[in-house]
């Protein structure tokens, strides 16, 4: 003990004092971000879509808390971005898939393009007409089910449009002259229109 009666170090300083409560005092700054793991995990799992605002609140609280902290600021942006790709790629598959589960776009993808299919294969194979008919009076009927099949406006209207058209190349089929190329154009955009009313996703 010095004369002054203060306690002092080994060295010869003054010891430090303690923490009140006899524990060390943790740093500013030295916590982990709980809040940053669990956005970027709801971001992770974004494919079940549920997770997808859980993954945005999460990540802009972990931000608060980061910009307190210093600690994972990346981890939260990371799973505000990844969280956003997934809204993103809900907001355009959801109404897609919406549309394909329409009744009668179930019965065009099931056998009514099928069977368009088939003619587009006929037409290019050179197949004989009598085959050829045959096989556009099927599609016609089976697009023709499907659009009655149909609870949409659009896809009814679509649906019914590449049916007009396939009658029109029936005809001249059977009256034995060459289907004009604008006919045959216009069945490329009618189907096209056909997949759009239906959902099909193009990548």
């Amino acid at each position: 003990m010095s004369p002054s009666g203060a306690h002092t170090s080994e060295a010869g300083g003054p010891a430090p004092a303690a923490a009140p409560g006899g524990g060390a005092r943790r740093a500013p700054g030295t916590g982990r971000n709980r809040l940053a793991t669990a956005a970027l995990t709801c971001a992770i799992l974004g494919g079940a879509l549920v997770t997808i605002p859980a993954g945005l609140i999460l990540g802009l609280l972990g931000l608060r808390r980061a910009g307190r902290t210093g600690r994972d600021a990346l981890r939260c942006w990371l799973a505000i971005g990844v969280s956003l790709a997934w809204a993103g790629a809900a907001a355009y598959l959801v109404p897609n898939l919406i549309r394909a589960a329409d009744p009668g776009c179930v019965a065009y993808k099931n056998s009514a393009l099928t069977s368009y299919n088939r003619v587009v294969a006929d037409v290019n194979g050179g197949t004989p007409p009598a085959v050829l008919s045959r096989d556009l009076a099927t599609a016609i009927r089976q697009i023709d089910r499907a659009a009655r099949d149909s609870h949409s406006a659009a896809t009814v209207r679509s649906l019914r449009s590449l049916s007009s058209g396939l009658r029109t190349v029936l005809g001249d089929v059977r009256a034995q002259v060459v289907v004009p190329r604008p006919v045959l154009l216009r069945l490329n955009r009618e189907t096209g229109l056909a997949d759009g009313a239906c959902g099909t996703v193009r990548l």
